[in-house]
C-alpha cells in the first residue's frame, strides 16, 4: 500500500502512478493519494489510474485523521492483494 503525494520534486505523483501501473509486479498496488491539490483534473487523473482514495491535505492533523479513517474503512470492505 502506498500513500502518495502528487507534488514531489523529481517525479510528480501522476508520473509515479503511470510507472507503477505499467509494472506487472506492482500494477495492482493499492494507492491512496494525499495531497494539497484540490484540482478536479488532478483528482480525475488519479482515479483514472485506479487509486483507492484521494485526500486533500487542508490541515495536518485533520488530513491525517481522514486518511486513517479512510484506510480503516477500506480495510473493512476490500481484501487487499
Amino acid at each position: 500500500m502506498i500513500i502518495l503525494d502528487l507534488k514531489m520534486p523529481r517525479m510528480d505523483g501522476h508520473e509515479f502512478l503511470e510507472e507503477l501501473r505499467q509494472d506487472p509486479e506492482l500494477m495492482n498496488t493499492v494507492v491512496f493519494v494525499m495531497t494539497t491539490s484540490d484540482n478536479s483534473e488532478d483528482r480525475e487523473k488519479a482515479y483514472g489510474k485506479n487509486v483507492a482514495g484521494y485526500i486533500v491535505k487542508s490541515d495536518p492533523v485533520g488530513s491525517f485523521r481522514r486518511a486513517v479513517d479512510l484506510l480503516n474503512h477500506y480495510w473493512h470492505v476490500v481484501d487487499l492483494p
